[in-house]
């Protein structure tokens, strides 16, 4: 009888456990729905040669090989892990904000330019937008896009402006 109280506790977890690991499963299966894989390339031209790479939990930042900058931050490579609600919130807003109805390309006629290339990709699509000159004929989203990935990374990599 002495037996019968921890046995009947040891069936009752043994129950509870594969109860909650089937509906682990399940959820990790898409039954709920499997959430989008996002990627954002913005590479920027001028003297930064650089980019950055977003995913959905991580954000890298790599100099281009013509990059000369005297703060090493800007010379270095380096990661930065994200909470996902705030990225994938980031990404949502891009798309509500109209990216994927921007031109593919934004030329000028001047000649000290400074480019930007930005590049979205979900599991379903994928669209780059370049832009010939950052400062004049960029549209806002893309500037935006800059500033708040620059944000995200942490090292303050601001664009700078050399004068022409």
């Amino acid at each position: 009888m002495k037996h019968i109280y921890p046995t009947l506790l040891c069936i009752c977890l043994a129950v509870a456990a594969y109860y909650n690991n089937k509906s682990n499963k399940a959820h990790d299966s898409g039954h709920f729905g499997k959430p989008e894989q996002y990627t954002l390339l913005v590479q920027r031209g001028a003297f930064h040669f650089d980019s950055f790479k977003l995913t959905r939990n991580k954000i890298s930042h790599i100099p281009g090989i013509a990059s000369n900058f005297e703060t090493s931050t800007y010379n270095n490579n380096s990661q930065t892990f994200l909470d996902s609600l705030q990225t994938i919130g980031f990404f949502k807003k891009l798309e509500a904000s109209g990216f994927w109805d921007l031109e593919s390309y934004y030329g000028t006629d001047t000649s000290c330019t400074s480019q930007l290339i930005v590049t979205l990709r979900t599991g379903k699509k994928s669209k780059t937008v370049i832009c010939d000159d950052y400062q004049s004929d960029c549209p806002e989203l893309l500037k935006y896009i800059e500033k708040k990935v620059v944000e995200l990374e942490g090292n303050h990599l601001k664009r700078t402006y050399l004068p022409g």
